[in-house]
């Protein structure tokens, strides 16, 4: 008669690592692949550089818009239509070698209306963008 062997599976104490070592590098490798989307959609805002903007170039065109809390559009320091500033800024910036735009408004202007303003900038090549507290 043959003797039977019975195989007993040896359990190790504690927790098995392997399946959360392979959780965490795919959260990992998740994350690289999201971060860059996070920071380069949307629109970014250069406040503090406003005083180099209007000091360093004198004879470099920028675009100067100033909303009114009437709803008029001035740009460089002419009234215009939305539509007038949709043909007139692609050209403004074109002739513009930083292409600035500097963006300001009145007390009571929504921030939906700048928002609109900084966001047609951008669609058409604005580079940088910047926000004025007060007209000047």
């Amino acid at each position: 008669m043959k003797r039977r062997r019975i195989k007993f599976s040896i359990q190790p104490e504690g927790l098995i690592l392997n399946s959360l070592v392979d959780i965490a590098l795919a959260l990992v490798i998740g994350f690289i692949v999201a971060i860059p989307l996070f920071f380069e959609s949307g629109i970014f805002v250069n406040a503090p550089g406003v005083a180099k903007a209007e000091a360093s170039e004198v004879s470099e065109i920028k675009v100067n818009i100033h909303l009114r809390d009437d709803g008029t559009i001035l740009l460089n320091e002419e009234t215009v239509t939305y539509e007038q500033l949709t043909e007139l800024l692609p050209e403004l910036l074109a002739r513009s070698l930083g292409r600035k735009v500097i963006v300001s408004t009145d007390a009571e202007v929504r921030y939906e209306r700048v928002i609109q303003i900084l966001d047609l900038a951008k669609q058409h090549g604005a580079g940088e963008l910047a926000l004025l507290r007060e007209k000047r």
